[in-house]
C-alpha cells in the first residue's frame, strides 16, 4: 500500500504570498497547498539534484492530500499510481538543482503534454523558486509564482538574455526552446 501524505496546516505555511503572480492570487485551495507542498520538497529535490514527483488530489476521507514522492533522474520522473481510494486531481514534480546548460525556469513541452495527455492540471517547482501551473482548462502553463517564491537552490542564477516570460503554451514553449542559444 502506497503511503499518502497528508499536509493539514500547510496553508499557511506559503512562505511568499506576495511574490504571487497568478491571475487569482493563491486564492485556490489546491495552489496554496502546491506551492507550500514543493516548498518542503524542494531542498531535498536541489541537494540530490534530482527530480521528484507524484499526485495531488483527495484521499479516502475527502482530505486534500500528495501522494509519496518518487525519485526520478536529473531531468525527468514518472510519478507512481494512485493508492486505491485517491482521487487524483493533478501531478506535480520538482526540475532539481539549478544548471547554466538546462531551461530549468520554466515547463517542458513534455512536462505539459503528459498532463494534458493525462487530463489533469500539473504543478511544477524550479530552482529558481518558482511554481507553475499547467492548466488543462486553457491547455497554457502560467507562473503561479514566481522566482525566489518557494525555497530556491542557492547556486541559481537568473539569465537575463533569456528570462521566463508569465504563461506559455505549447507552441510558445517550442518555440522558446528554438531560440535557446544557450548563453548564460
Amino acid at each position: 500500500m502506497k503511503k499518502v501524505l497528508v499536509l493539514g496546516i500547510l496553508l499557511a505555511a506559503v512562505s511568499h504570498p506576495a511574490h504571487a503572480q497568478s491571475r487569482e492570487e493563491l486564492v485556490d485551495e489546491l495552489d496554496i497547498f502546491a506551492v507550500a507542498y514543493l516548498d518542503t520538497l524542494q531542498p531535498l529535490s536541489i541537494r540530490d539534484n534530482a527530480e521528484y514527483c507524484g499526485l495531488f488530489g483527495y484521499d479516502a476521507s475527502g482530505t486534500l492530500a500528495a501522494t509519496e514522492p518518487r525519485r526520478g533522474t536529473v531531468d525527468s520522473c514518472e510519478p507512481a499510481d494512485a493508492p486505491p481510494g485517491f482521487d487524483v486531481v493533478a501531478s506535480y514534480h520538482t526540475h532539481g538543482a539549478y544548471s547554466r546548460d538546462a531551461d530549468t525556469e520554466v515547463p517542458s513541452v513534455d512536462d505539459m503534454l503528459a498532463d494534458f495527455d493525462e487530463g489533469i492540471d500539473g504543478y511544477i517547482a524550479t530552482p529558481g523558486g518558482r511554481v507553475w501551473l499547467n492548466y488543462l482548462d486553457e491547455e497554457v502553463s502560467f507562473q503561479l509564482c514566481g522566482a525566489g517564491c518557494i525555497h530556491t537552490d542557492p547556486n541559481y542564477r537568473p539569465c537575463p538574455a533569456f528570462p521566463p516570460a508569465a504563461e506559455y503554451t505549447i507552441e510558445s514553449l517550442e518555440a522558446r526552446a528554438d531560440r535557446d542559444t544557450g548563453e548564460c
